[in-house]
C-alpha cells in the first residue's frame, strides 16, 4: 500500500501532469468567465485531446478544467452580473449588487477563497469516503447495480427545469438513443436502420459536443446583435489577510455550504446547478440579516461558491467507485476514462492503484492551481469579458469539428455532432432540459445490462430485487422519489 501511495505521488507530481492541470485549470477558468462557455461544453470539447496522453496526465487535465471552469463563472457574475455557468447563478444575486457598490475585488476575493475552501471539503470527502465505499461496492451484484442506477435515473426530476414532462421527454430521448447499436447481451443490432456506422452506437462525445458545443454557438448567433461587449470596473482585491479573517467569520456558512455540496455532489446525477441554490437558501434562512440577501450580503457570496466547488470532488465518489456520473460533467470525463482503458466502478481501485490513488493527489495539487491561477484570472477579468463574439463563435466551432472527428476519426461522428447540435438548439428553443438526456444516456447501458443480466441468474424473477437487502433499499428510495414527486404534481400541475 505504502509503495502504492508513492508511485502515485511521483506520478502526480510529475512535471507534465502538473503543467497539464495548471493548463487545464487555466483554460476552465477562461471558459467559465466567458458568459456562454461552460465547464461542461469546455469538457466536452477538450476531452478528446486527451485520449492521445497517458491517464493521468489527461485525467489531471480534466480535473483542472473541471474546478476552473467552476469558478471561473462567478467572475462575470460579480462584475458584470452575468453567471459565466449555471452553477454560479445563485453567486450573481448578491455578487453584483457588492460589485454596484465597488466592492468587486472583495467580492471575487471571497469568491475564490470560498471556492478554494470548498474545493478542499469535497476532495477530503473523496479521499476518507472512497475506500470505504469501495469495499462496499464490490458486494454489488447485478441486482444491486440495477437498483442503484434505476434510483440514479429518478434524479433526473432534479435537472428538470421548471417542467417535469419536459425533463422525463428529454430523458426518455436519452434511452431510446442509447439503445442504438449492437445489443450488449444478444450481440445482434438494433435500430441501426442499415446504417453500418450506427452498429458501434452513438458516441457519448460526439453527442456531449453537440448537444453543449454546438448548440451553445447556435444559440449566439441566434441572439448575437453586434453590440460591444459588457465592461466590467476595475477589481482592487482587499489583503490576502482580510478575506481570510472575513472568510473565518462565517465558519458557520462555510461548514453548512461544504456539507451541502458534498452531500449533493455524492448523489448521482445532480451537481453544482443544484448546490448552489440550496446553500444560497439555507445561508439566507439563517442569517442574522435575510433582509440584505440580494442587495450585497456576502454570505449570498460565500455560500454558493462553496458549495458549487465543494460538488467537485464529491461528484467523483459515485463516479469512480460506481461508473455512476455524479453531474453531467463528470459523465463526460467518465467517457475519456473508459476511452484511456479505465472502467469506472468498484475494481477500478484494484485494477489500477496507482491511477486511482494518483488522481487524489491530483484533486489536491489543482486545488492550489486554481488558487494561484484564480487571483490572476480575478486582475485580468474586465479584459476577458471584452473578447469579440464572433471570433468566440469561429474558435469554438473549430473545436467542435476537431474535437469529434479527433475521437475516432470519422466523418459520421461530426455529422451525429451537428445533429445534436441543432437538437440541443431546439430543445433551448422550446426550453426543454438537455442534462436529463446526457445522464439517461450515459446511465442506459449500466440500467440494460445489470437488468437482463439479474433476470439471467434469477431465472426471470423480479423478487431478487427485494430479496438482497441492498437493492432493497434503492427500491424503496426510488419509490420514495417518485412518491414524493407525484405528490407534488397533483398538490401544483407542472407547467408545459
Amino acid at each position: 500500500m505504502f509503495e502504492t501511495l508513492v508511485s502515485a505521488a511521483a506520478a502526480a507530481f510529475d512535471p507534465a501532469v502538473l503543467a497539464a492541470v495548471f493548463v487545464g485549470t487555466a483554460i476552465g477558468t477562461l471558459i467559465g468567465a466567458i458568459p456562454g462557455l461552460t465547464a461542461t461544453m469546455g469538457m466536452a470539447l477538450l476531452s478528446p485531446l486527451t485520449f492521445f496522453l497517458s491517464p493521468v496526465v489527461g485525467v489531471g487535465f480534466l480535473i483542472g478544467l473541471y474546478k476552473g471552469g467552476t469558478f471561473g463563472g462567478s467572475l462575470t457574475a460579480v462584475l458584470i452580473g452575468t453567471p459565466g455557468t449555471a452553477s454560479n447563478a445563485a453567486t450573481m444575486q448578491d455578487g453584483y449588487p457588492l460589485a454596484q457598490k465597488g466592492e468587486g475585488g472583495r467580492a471575487l476575493g471571497l469568491s475564490l477563497w470560498g471556492s478554494v475552501v470548498g474545493d478542499f471539503f469535497g476532495s477530503i470527502c473523496l479521499v476518507i469516503a472512497a475506500p470505504v465505499i469501495g469495499k462496499f461496492a464490490l458486494n454489488f451484484g447485478h441486482a444491486e447495480f440495477f437498483a442503484l442506477t434505476l434510483f440514479s435515473l429518478t434524479m433526473v426530476a432534479y435537472v428538470s427545469g421548471s417542467s417535469l414532462p419536459k425533463g422525463l421527454l428529454a430523458a426518455s430521448l436519452g434511452l431510446l438513443l442509447a439503445l442504438i447499436g449492437t445489443d450488449p447481451i444478444g450481440g445482434s443490432t438494433r435500430m441501426t436502420f442499415g446504417i453500418p456506422e450506427l452498429s458501434g452506437g452513438i458516441g457519448v462525445i460526439p453527442l456531449a459536443i453537440g448537444l453543449f458545443g454546438m448548440s451553445e454557438v447556435l444559440w449566439q448567433l441566434s441572439a448575437y446583435s453586434g453590440g460591444r461587449a459588457a465592461r466590467a470596473p476595475a477589481t482592487v482585491i482587499p489583503p490576502l489577510r482580510s478575506l481570510f479573517a472575513e472568510l473565518w467569520g462565517y465558519w458557520r456558512t462555510i461548514l453548512s455550504s461544504s456539507a451541502i455540496g458534498a452531500g449533493i455532489g455524492a448523489l448521482p446525477g445532480v451537481g453544482a446547478e443544484t448546490s448552489n441554490w440550496i446553500a444560497y437558501g439555507v445561508a439566507r434562512r439563517y442569517s442574522k440579516s435575510p433582509e440584505t440577501f440580494g442587495k450585497g450580503n456576502v454570505e449570498g457570496v460565500i455560500a454558493p461558491e462553496v458549495s458549487a466547488n465543494a460538488v467537485c470532488g464529491a461528484s467523483f465518489i459515485p463516479t469512480l467507485l460506481f461508473g455512476i456520473p455524479g453531474d453531467i460533467v463528470t459523465a463526460i470525463l467518465m467517457g475519456a476514462l473508459i476511452a484511456q482503458g479505465l472502467q469506472p466502478g468498484p475494481m477500478l481501485i484494484q485494477e489500477h492503484p496507482d491511477v486511482f490513488y494518483a488522481l487524489y493527489v491530483t484533486m489536491f495539487t489543482s486545488m492550489f492551481m486554481l488558487a494561484f491561477i484564480g487571483m490572476f484570472f480575478i486582475r485580468s477579468a474586465g479584459y476577458i469579458i471584452r473578447l469579440p463574439k464572433p471570433l468566440l463563435f469561429i474558435a469554438v466551432t473549430i473545436l467542435c469539428f476537431a474535437g469529434t472527428y479527433a475521437v475516432n476519426s470519422s466523418v459520421f461522428d461530426i455529422w451525429v455532432m451537428f445533429v445534436f447540435g441543432f437538437v440541443g438548439y431546439l430543445f433551448r428553443k422550446l426550453d426543454i432540459p438537455v442534462a436529463p438526456l446526457i445522464l439517461a444516456f450515459i446511465l442506459c447501458e449500466t440500467i440494460e445490462s445489470s437488468f437482463r443480466r439479474m433476470l439471467i441468474q434469477s431465472r426471470g424473477s423480479l423478487m431478487v430485487l427485494i430479496e438482497r437487502p441492498i437493492s432493497a433499499v434503492f427500491i424503496l428510495l426510488t419509490l420514495a422519489v417518485v412518491g414524493s414527486l407525484l405528490i407534488k404534481s397533483f398538490k401544483r400541475p407542472q407547467p408545459v
